[in-house]
């Protein structure tokens, strides 16, 4: 199919003087398989834009994927990369036309930036907070935050359900309370209750490389709404463990005690999403423990908090 819309473009340029306007210029729009091809005639140039349709009876052109300009005998062409990637930064990436980029397809919501709080459960409370004997948090202090730049959305019913995948960037902070430390004994990771020092903070901080897997539904009946659930995995990239206190001294010291700590390599959370335009609240529950499995604390994240979409 290629090649035949290749040949057919390169028809429309050779013929310059069909396309001329003797008379008024005049824009001209043609159909070609799933294809909508837009000729624009001006007195110096010939310009062919190629449209992608949201399906072959549509004639509503979607997302240009090529852009060609015959001018003074010379041709140039334009691809569209950046947009079929996905990549969102903040103001930038969304369709400038978004009345007709709604009618072709949804704009999903998982590139953004997002913050929220975060406190751990155990098999045995699966909806409570564990004791503090078994991993002391400051929960007040244990935050979640992350930054998702790529996204990408698959429509399953016209432009109101879609599956949703993409790529992100997560952050996990855990405020270990009073003068609690992590340490790995004998290839196993403990709490350990040190009285002699005075911390000002002690965290643990993993850092991870997200995917996720979501449904997306765009009801319509609530303006610019939309309700989002499934899972997101994650690959560990670096975890440490760094306190801060003073010496006898009275001297502020800073230092890393730990790496790796056992913390789980791969990740999967359930996750939720809802909100109205670009601002969102997210839900987490993970089914992946913190640390791997009789090598640490068996406790699982969990962590809400607010999305700004890009």
């Amino acid at each position: 199919m290629r090649k035949q819309l290749i040949i057919f473009l390169a028809v429309i340029l050779a013929t310059p003087a069909i396309l001329s306007a003797e008379t008024a210029a005049t824009d001209t729009t043609f159909r070609y398989k799933n294809k909508v091809i837009k000729v624009e005639d001006q007195p110096d140039q010939v310009k062919v834009k190629v449209y992608e349709t949201k399906n072959g009876k549509d004639t509503v052109a979607c997302k240009q994927i090529f852009e060609g300009i015959y001018s003074d005998g010379k041709s140039y062409e334009t691809w569209s990369v950046i947009e079929e990637i996905g990549i969102q930064l903040p103001g930038l990436g969304k369709p400038k036309n978004k009345n007709q980029n709604s009618k072709c397809h949804m704009n999903p919501h998982y590139a953004g930036i997002g913050i929220g709080y975060m406190n751990v459960t155990d098999d045995n409370n699966p909806l409570h907070t564990v004791s503090s004997d078994k991993f002391a948090l400051k929960a007040e202090e244990t935050t979640e935050w992350f930054i998702n730049l790529i996204e990408h959305s698959y429509s399953l019913y016209r432009n109101r359900l879609a599956l949703v995948t993409g790529l992100g960037i997560n952050w996990r902070t855990y405020r270990m309370d009073q003068n609690t430390m992590l340490q790995e004994i004998n290839g196993k990771t403990e709490m350990v209750l040190d009285l002699a020092s005075g911390y000002e903070y002690n965290r643990l901080k993993v850092t991870r490389i997200t995917m996720p897997l979501l449904i997306e539904w765009q009801p319509g009946f609530l303006r610019k709404s939309f309700l989002s659930g499934g899972v997101e995995a994650g690959l560990k990239t670096y975890s440490t463990f760094k306190v801060k206190y003073k010496n006898s001294a009275g001297d502020v010291v800073k230092k890393v005690t730990g790496r790796g700590l056992n913390t789980t390599p791969l990740s999967l959370d359930l996750m939720l999403m809802a909100g109205i335009d670009n601002i969102s609240i997210f839900a987490k529950q993970s089914l992946t423990g913190v640390f791997q499995k009789d090598k640490g604390p068996d406790v699982k994240p969990v962590s809400i908090g607010v999305v700004l979409n890009f």
